[in-house]
């Protein structure tokens, strides 16, 4: 089961106190740690699905110790480079491509492909900045809590194709 309660809850609270200050470097605050809080959520989610399928499914504590191994290693949430690498190994490329197809014929993994990159894009510029008395601006809550409803559906409908191999 995905978790989403606490990540929306935070983001509709990050996005609460984002409109309720007048204070630029607390909106900067505000925007960085909703668009780390949503990043940090698609990591655990697609790790968590993967883990969830591997116990599931997996008998051999080895084979079980090599996935969390490969999960444990994984950092990031770029579709291409993080993502499919886990569902091969969990469920191999053939039954991927299979899922990826049946989601592509309404463009869901376009979709995702496209927030992905855009939220990769955003958490890197936010990661790789620390508020200096510039005038520096981010994202604010309400647009990351957009992707968010834009992408959790699709994460929910690959978690369900996942685990009906």
């Amino acid at each position: 089961m995905i978790a989403k309660s606490y990540i929306e809850s935070n983001l509709k609270e990050l996005d609460r106190l984002y409109n309720n200050t007048t204070s630029l470097k607390k909106t900067n605050y505000y925007s960085k740690l909703a668009i780390l809080e949503l990043c940090g959520w698609i990591e655990i989610t697609m790790d968590e699905i993967v883990l969830v399928y591997a116990k599931k499914k997996l008998k051999d504590a080895d084979n079980k110790k090599f996935v969390k191994e490969r999960v444990k290693k994984n950092y990031g949430f770029d579709y291409a480079n993080n993502l499919k690498p886990l569902f091969y190994i969990i469920i191999g490329i053939i039954n991927y491509e299979k899922i990826e197809k049946r989601l592509e014929r309404t463009g869901k993994i376009t979709i995702l492909k496209s927030t992905l990159d855009n939220l990769k894009t955003s958490r890197n510029n936010v990661a790789h900045t620390y508020l200096k008395g510039t005038t520096t601006t981010f994202d604010a809550p309400s647009l990351i809590l957009n992707e968010y409803n834009r992408i959790c559906p699709i994460i929910l409908e690959l978690a369900t194709e996942v685990n009906r191999i």
